[in-house]
């Protein structure tokens, strides 16, 4: 197949294998999150600790599962394949430890093991993460905000999943959930491994196509997602007399991870039908051929004319530029300074304002949600609810949703409208305080309307921070500077769960370091309202910096208006000219 620079394209003489690794990434990513309100409470029985010394695991437990700035180094020095077995055997490591502690198999200074191996276990997730985002972020450079969604909505829904496991299948056994978390993981990262691989393949052509692929993954991914929710309600409210109930509702769970594997499989049959025909095209075309070198040249184009598609000629260079800036931007030129748009180093990405901004607001977009993720136990506990798995399993299903809506609805109007996209960070965080004054004024019947809100709001903030960073500072060295925003979670781990939720909890609690009411978390949740309010007003500053950016890398719809703005203008004119 001829490329656009001339030469010929690999894409139709190697199988197309990007979605195979879409797939793949998302089965890795819908295992890789840390249920950690299902164990939590244990943890604070076996340990006798009180909320502060908690909170104080959760930061840990936050920096493990963030802080994967050795896993960003080490992708563009080795393949994912050996990131994916690092962070299996973390996980193994850590959960493995925690379910000793948890147990009481191991009894000599449990709290410090217990700081250690929350640390190494969720760390898993840096490696899961780092292998399948930034690898799907460069096989999909002109959908990133789609991938983006996918993959990180999947690392939301994966609560919900560990949820329906929790009640079904493991019949709300904590002990059992941590040791399923030491095996359950590292099987599904091995087993996926080998389809997550780079691929290089620039052919743009099929972007409808592609399109329409991403549409029905994402229409399974939101069956997948009510599904869970309704099953986790059920589980909840109704008692189910036969014991094969779990088990199919779980392995109906299994069956919608599996559909979207038919997305690659049904791509596969295309290509491998489309080389046949290439087969049999050249077969015929080395046969001897009789007659004038007219009559050969007339059944060569007979024979072309057979391909389900003739490939495109005459590109222009605007088409070639385009597609530079979908793979990473521009090329930085050497001697020079990169420039917005253009592939950054972590050291010269630190010294842009536009880089500190986005990592505040993403700190303050996050911060209600991480403080709302680790405490919802005692949140429940507080008002009185001493099984909240319905609450996670909303928390976790509307996070999956604003992840994978704002993917999906960011992609559509940066390219229709050149919106921006750190535009719906800023409303997110107005409508998050809605949730936050739920938290801190609500009821106990409300608890599942806040969670919602919190979690869909929550949820918009990764999908909108991931392909941002990647538009304002490139591809090339995307894994280190999304690493160095991400350690944001753990400082609002830090900050607002352990200093500020579980200080003030303490000193609310009574006896037995538990505290109940909604004076419990009310101060903290005014607190989180007053940083969303300054996160909004940060946002708005950001995206007023970064216009000339989306002009320049998505200029479709100022040159849309432009040509319609010269049109009209000339009916004016020839209507005047006419009167």
């Amino acid at each position: 197949m001829q490329s656009r620079d001339g030469g010929y394209s690999t894409e139709r003489s190697t199988p197309p294998l990007r979605w195979m690794v879409l797939v793949a990434s998302i089965w890795i990513q819908a295992f890789s999150a840390n249920p950690y309100n299902f164990y939590s409470l244990t943890v604070k029985r076996v340990l006798n600790i009180n909320q502060f010394q908690l909170n104080l695991l959760a930061v840990i437990k936050d920096f493990g599962e963030y802080a994967g700035i050795l896993a960003r180094i080490l992708f563009n020095k080795l393949p994912p394949w050996s990131l994916l077995s690092i962070g299996a055997l973390f996980a193994f490591l850590g959960y493995g430890s925690i379910w000793l502690v948890a147990s009481e198999k191991f009894t000599s200074a449990p709290y410090v093991m217990m700081l250690v191996a929350i640390f190494i276990g969720p760390n898993s997730a840096s490696w899961f993460n780092t292998a399948v985002l930034v690898t799907c972020m460069r096989n999909f450079s002109h959908s990133r905000g789609l991938v983006a969604g996918f993959l990180k909505g999947f690392v939301g829904l994966s609560s919900a999943i560990y949820t329906l496991i929790f009640t079904s299948f493991l019949n709300y056994d904590s002990l059992g959930l941590l040791l399923f978390l030491a095996i359950g993981p590292p099987i599904v990262s091995l087993i996926s491994m080998n389809f997550v691989r780079p691929i290089n393949s620039q052919d743009m052509r099929n972007e409808e196509e592609e399109l329409s692929k991403f549409i029905f993954v994402d229409i399974l991914c939101i069956a997948l997602a009510l599904y869970l929710l309704v099953a986790t309600i059920l589980e909840a409210w109704v008692t189910f007399q036969s014991k094969l109930v779990p088990g199919v509702l779980t392995g109906v769970m299994i069956l919608f991870l599996v559909v979207p594997a038919f997305v690659p499989l049904s791509h596969y049959l295309e290509w491998s039908s489309a080389q046949q025909r290439e087969a049999a095209i050249a077969e015929s075309l080395r046969q001897p051929l009789r007659g004038q070198r007219s009559s050969r040249k007339r059944r060569y184009r007979r024979a072309l004319q057979m391909r389900s598609r003739l490939p495109d000629i005459d590109e222009g260079d605007e088409e070639a530029f385009f597609l530079a800036l979908a793979e990473g931007a521009i090329t930085e030129k050497k001697g020079s300074h990169p420039h917005r748009g253009e592939d950054f180093k972590l050291r010269q990405a630190l010294v842009k304002a536009d880089f500190w901004l986005l990592f505040l607001v993403f700190f303050c977009g996050v911060g209600p949600g991480i403080v709302t993720l680790n405490n919802l136990a005692q949140i429940g506990e507080a008002y009185g609810i001493t099984d909240v798995t319905t609450h996670v399993s909303f928390l976790s299903v509307f996070n999956f949703l604003g992840r994978l809506g704002a993917g999906f609805v960011s992609e559509h109007y940066v390219r229709s409208h050149a919106l921006l996209r750190s535009v719906w960070m800023g409303i997110a965080q107005a409508v998050m305080i809605s949730a936050n004054l739920l938290f801190a004024y609500g009821t106990k019947s409300l608890l599942g309307l806040a969670a919602a809100i919190m979690g869909f709001c929550f949820g918009i903030q990764f999908s909108i921070m991931v392909p941002t960073a990647s538009e304002l500072f490139g591809l090339k060295h995307f894994g280190v500077i999304y690493n160095f925003i991400n350690m944001s979670i753990p400082l609002v781990s830090l900050c607002f769960s352990a200093l500020l939720a579980g200080i003030i909890y303490d000193w609310k609690a009574g006896p037995g370091n538990v505290c109940e009411g909604r004076v419990c978390f009310q101060l903290t949740f005014l607190v989180l309202t007053g940083v969303c309010v300054i996160g909004f007003l940060l946002s708005l500053i950001l995206s007023y910096r970064i216009r000339p950016v989306y002009k320049t890398l998505y200029p479709g719809h100022s040159q849309e208006v432009h040509e319609k703005t010269n049109i009209s203008s000339n009916q004016s004119a020839e209507a005047s000219s006419a009167a």
